[in-house]
């Protein structure tokens, strides 16, 4: 099956540039996250690729083959929506197999794709049903069995757990990594949009960073997560997100120092070819911080102002010279608030261009 490329595409409405820009591809059997806010341009991509938009201007293409103008139901591309549209007058099973029955397929082959793909999604038990008999978790299972029965080269799946609680939302996650796992989806492209960054770091191997309508990243999730490549990543992908501190490279005694503060000064000597712009931003995670201070670490006085403990961990909401500071301890304990002494290893910072906000480099020491 082929790959999906995408060139150039532009959409606006009213006069408001909704996607700007956007090119990218996604390879085949390659799980891709699309990541970004609401108002990041995801659903308007995804209709585009499906073909319910016309983009103002770019082109689509699935492998050599391109699709810009072919009709959705020519283009083998199903789409799961954050609504999941079911057909209320149909039983569960005639909505899983309105594709098939569209496409003509005989009536012993609808039987057998319907019932093979409600055993993968365990609700066979279910087929007899109604829509409106159906709880949020179980419609949601229907809607990714109608779009899942089909022989597809494109699945998109648009926020498809948003409209779910917490608690089944996390139980659909782990159960759709599987179900997506299944025969009949290989071999095709598979595009998971989402505003939550936890659920494209454990489902997905690839992820598209969108804001305001372009394209910001593409590459490997976990690299990109433990090597943030640029200051919308580092704002984005974590909860709480990234420590960021502006400073400004100044000279002393013939030596090159990055300066956020009096407590956070790094020597970069070493490090000034890489070094090009003025000014910079350090990025420090939130679990990067320290109790036991260790050989070259760095102190650091912060103002507690609330610890938020859970049985997963404890985030401590902090403040330092002016700025609001998270750290997170994979512990739940409680703090009492007041001044706080951590440590912090250099090598744990990464250094930003401030302009081009893009990754220079982790810091590293001689």
């Amino acid at each position: 099956m082929p790959t999906l490329r995408i060139e150039g595409v532009e959409k606006s409405f009213s006069g408001k540039r909704v996607l700007d820009n956007v090119s990218l591809e996604v390879e085949k059997e390659r799980f891709t996250a699309l990541l970004g806010p609401t108002g990041a341009g995801k659903t308007t991509l995804m209709k585009i690729i499906a073909g319910t938009l016309r983009p103002d201007r770019g082109k689509i293409y699935l492998g050599d083959r391109e699709i810009t103008g072919i009709r959705p139901r020519f283009r083998k591309i199903a789409m799961i929506s954050q609504g999941y549209n079911l057909y209320p007058n149909l039983t569960v099973f005639e909505n899983i197999a309105s594709p098939l029955r569209a496409e003509k397929r005989p009536d012993s082959e609808v039987e057998k794709r319907v019932t093979k793909q409600a055993d993968i999604l365990r609700i066979r038990h279910l087929l007899g049903k109604q829509p409106h008999e159906l709880s949020g978790g179980e419609a949601q299972r229907v809607a990714l069995g109608r779009a899942l029965v089909r022989d597809a080269d494109i699945f998109l799946l648009d926020e498809p757990l948003t409209g779910l609680d917490y608690k089944l939302r996390e139980e659909m996650t782990h159960e759709l990594k599987e179900i997506l796992r299944a025969e009949n989806v290989r071999g095709a492209v598979l595009l998971y949009a989402t505003p939550n960054y936890e659920e494209a770091l454990f489902m997905n191997k690839n992820t598209i960073l969108m804001s305001q309508g372009r394209v910001r990243w593409h590459g490997d999730t976990l690299e990109g997560y433990k090597t943030p490549p640029s200051l919308d990543f580092a704002k984005y992908f974590y909860s709480p997100p990234m420590n960021l501190f502006d400073c400004a490279l100044e000279k002393k005694d013939g030596n090159l120092f990055l300066v956020a503060s009096k407590e956070i000064s790094l020597p970069v000597t070493h490090l000034k070819d890489e070094l090009k712009e003025e000014e910079y931003v350090l990025g420090l995670q939130t679990h990067a911080f320290h109790f036991e201070k260790r050989t070259h670490m760095m102190e650091i006085t912060f103002t507690l102002t609330l610890a938020d403990v859970t049985p997963a961990g404890t985030v401590l909401h902090m403040e330092f010279d002016g700025k609001r500071i998270n750290g997170y301890f994979p512990f739940p304990k409680d703090f009492p608030r007041g001044l706080l002494q951590l440590f912090v290893d250099p090598e744990d910072f990464f250094i930003f261009g401030k302009k081009s906000g893009l990754l220079i480099t982790k810091y590293r020491s001689k």
